[in-house]
């Protein structure tokens, strides 16, 4: 049996999972404001000792690249790349759009329709993508900026959106058949099927180079006596 730790950092939420294959056997999580830093390996700690496995047992690590917090991002991708290259283990990563759509999966019970994703930005900007039901492409990763013809191409389709930054679009828009999803955020514990198709496909990112997946880039301007991010 594979074992894969994943880890996701993107949201408020930091999560840890441990799967065999992809069958979830353990999880942990905290939402503690601000202390991704501090908490991701204590989180992985205490599961691997619940577990009762050795970290070294581990077979690969696997986390949660973006888009989301920069702050998180950039916590969760250099603690794992410090794991797998210290226990010379693959790496590799998801990204936290489809992890969100993992989970909305879950709550849908339909035949036809759109998934779309949305990571809030800043304002009526978000990081997004759409895809059919069998999860093809429609719409491909981006920084968008939202008002009410956003989707105009698709009025008369179903789409659930879902993610931190779907609830401002559909306060925005009066469509019946755009419907939103509550509650669905990045989970470790919906890590499990992706992160095992991409290892069995030995679908790994060089632990060396691998930087987190931001979509735009970010930059610091300076507002009255301090440094804000734009």
């Amino acid at each position: 049996m594979t074992k894969i730790l994943c880890a996701d950092t993107t949201s408020d939420l930091c999560s840890v999972s441990l799967f065999e294959n992809n069958k979830n056997i353990g999880n942990e999580s905290s939402t503690i404001e601000r202390s991704h830093s501090k908490l991701l390996l204590v989180l992985i700690d205490k599961l691997v000792k619940k577990s009762k496995i050795n970290i070294k047992d581990i077979d690969c690590f696997s986390i949660s690249m973006g888009p989301g917090s920069y702050t998180g991002l950039r916590i969760g991708v250099s603690t794992i790349k410090g794991l797998c290259f210290s226990l010379k283990k693959p790496l590799i990563s998801i990204n936290s759009l489809d992890l969100l759509t993992e989970s909305a999966l879950k709550k849908i019970n339909d035949n036809e329709f759109y998934l779309c994703p949305m990571v809030d930005a800043r304002r009526m900007e978000v990081f997004t993508k759409m895809l059919d039901n069998n999860l093809n492409e429609v719409i491909k990763n981006q920084a968008m900026i939202l008002d009410e013809n956003s989707f105009s191409k698709f009025l008369n389709d179903k789409i659930y959106f879902f993610g931190s930054g779907a609830k401002k679009y559909t306060d925005l828009i009066n469509i019946q058949n755009f419907k939103y999803v509550e509650d669905i955020r990045p989970e470790s514990k919906y890590m499990g099927n992706l992160s095992y198709n991409k290892f069995l496909k030995k679908d790994f990112q060089d632990v060396i180079s691998f930087e987190p997946y931001y979509i735009k880039d970010f930059h610091l301007i300076k507002k009255k006596d301090k440094w804000v991010r734009s």
